[in-house]
């Protein structure tokens, strides 16, 4: 664990930063709440906690509120100390981008795989099925020898947990399964999509300008559904033309600035029309997202600007050095 988590206060890893701090100050304002720190039932279904019958009602936002909900101080604890000591090393191998893709698909793998196949309707709540994900991506990452640590430590440390999971009652091993292999499969996709990115495509995207894609693309085609088999493989042939488009515009001379700031006023745009479907509240937290996502690309603008010719080299040059994750 010492090993592990001294990247976390040494190294860049913001996104592990973030998401601490995050569960921690959604419990405290779940605790004030309820007025005590041992959460009960119904307050955590007010606040997203998941349950079967949560998906017939159509509450998918669930699916990624429980990820940041804990019954107590020990539950809380328990997967920080997790989270803090297995996302600095992913972040720092993968990066942020990466990282958050990885921690996303392991969230959802787990609540999916939960709610699916839990007997009974139990309320379930936690990070665990996410915090199993990024311990799959790190065995991942050991088996490829892509991080500098002992391949039979990751294994004690994967049989550690499954011998918790399973000793321990009222844990669900459903979640934590779901997420370890979401976590695992993740990789397998990004290094796929890296790979094949490093043989059509000229230029390595930044990596805001990757997660604005990864996000974007997939929600765009939420709010634009539904679709037909040939809606569908239309939208699918625009998103590779859109890809390819933009790795043209970044070998040009002040591409990145052109679609730092395109991609930037799409994303506002994009959370605006989905805010709005939520009334305030839905504008309120889209405008939050909205200022995050500015000033991301208030660096991307400036590196643009101010590179000149040497950023359309400099990418050119990444992406015939770095291959996979």
């Amino acid at each position: 664990m010492a090993r592990f988590g001294a990247g976390l206060l040494d190294t860049p890893v913001p996104a592990t930063r973030l998401l601490l701090a995050a569960n921690v100050a959604v419990f405290l304002a779940v605790a004030a709440y309820a007025g005590t720190f041992m959460i009960p039932g119904r307050v955590a279904l007010r606040f997203g906690a998941l349950y079967r019958a949560a998906l017939l009602n159509q509450d998918y936002w669930r699916l990624v509120a429980t990820g940041f909900l804990h019954f107590s101080p020990m539950h809380l604890l328990f997967n920080m100390m997790c989270l803090g000591a297995w996302g600095a090393v992913v972040e720092r191998r993968v990066g942020t981008a990466w990282f958050v893709l990885v921690y996303g698909a392991s969230l959802l793998g787990g609540s999916l795989v939960s709610v699916l196949t839990e007997p009974g309707n139990p309320i379930t709540a936690g990070a665990s099925g996410a915090i199993a994900g990024l311990l799959g991506a790190l065995l991942y990452l050991s088996l490829r020898r892509m991080v500098d640590y002992p391949l039979q430590n990751v294994a004690v440390t994967v049989a550690l947990n499954v011998a918790f999971t399973y000793g321990v009652p009222g844990i669900s091993w459903r979640a934590h399964l779901g997420g370890f292999a979401a976590g695992i499969l993740a990789c397998l996709v990004l290094e796929g999509a890296a790979w094949l990115a490093g043989r059509t495509l000229r230029c390595r995207f930044p990596e805001w300008l990757t997660l604005d894609l990864v996000l974007m693309l997939p929600a765009a085609a939420v709010l634009l559904g539904p679709y037909g088999p040939v809606r569908a493989g239309l939208l699918a042939v625009d998103a590779l033309l859109l890809v390819k488009l933009i790795d043209l515009a970044l070998c040009l001379r002040l591409g990145l600035a052109a679609v730092a700031g395109a991609l930037g006023a799409a994303q506002a745009a994009l959370l605006a029309w989905a805010g709005a479907r939520y009334g305030l509240p839905g504008l309120g937290v889209a405008a939050l997202l909205g200022i995050g996502s500015l000033w991301a690309h208030l660096g991307l603008l400036r590196r643009g600007m101010r590179g000149g010719a040497f950023v359309p080299t400099a990418l050119q040059a990444e992406r015939r050095r770095v291959r996979g994750l």
